[in-house]
């Protein structure tokens, strides 16, 4: 992990993350990421780019450091996500919870707010529709919670394996 001051960011620390970060770095990584901010003037960056593993775990210390950085007034955004960063905040549902901009080297500059404000909770996903012929059964919703799959004439469900 890399800390440093970017003198093109004015006031704002860039916190540098590279290779594996998981379950083992939490607290580490919390008290990097509180020092930083803590020494900054206006917030962070966290670059992310460089990072070969993320755990689901580290999610929750982003969003402390998030919510730090609310109460303290200052700003806090994730830089030039690598792919499996990109793919664990998705999957997670908190990447909307997140400013994200591109590395200022990038050849796509700019920022991409947050599209949920902080004291909004996105609304929760629509139950998926009925499957057209499919019969209730006791074994309807086998599978995950909220899924139904349709039965056969038995009434044993049929879906995926």
């Amino acid at each position: 992990m890399r800390i440093h001051s970017d003198p093109r960011t004015e006031g704002i620390v860039v916190v540098v993350l590279r290779g594996e970060i998981d379950y083992g770095c939490e607290e580490m990584l919390l008290r990097s990421l509180t020092s930083a901010l803590n020494s900054s003037a206006r917030g962070i960056a966290i670059d992310l780019s460089k990072v070969s593993f993320w755990a689901c775990s580290s999610v929750k210390v982003l969003l402390a450091t998030r919510e730090l950085a609310q109460r303290h007034g200052k700003t806090m955004s994730l830089r030039a996500l690598s792919p499996i960063v990109r793919r664990v905040l998705e999957l997670s549902e908190s990447l909307h919870l997140f400013t994200t901009e591109a590395a200022p080297d990038s050849p796509h500059p700019g920022r991409r707010p947050a599209t949920v404000a902080p004291s909004q909770t996105p609304a929760p996903a629509p139950p998926p529709a009925p499957v057209p012929g499919a019969r209730a059964s006791a074994y309807s919703s086998a599978g995950s919670a909220g899924t139904s799959f349709p039965s056969d004439s038995t009434g044993v469900p049929v879906g995926p394996a």
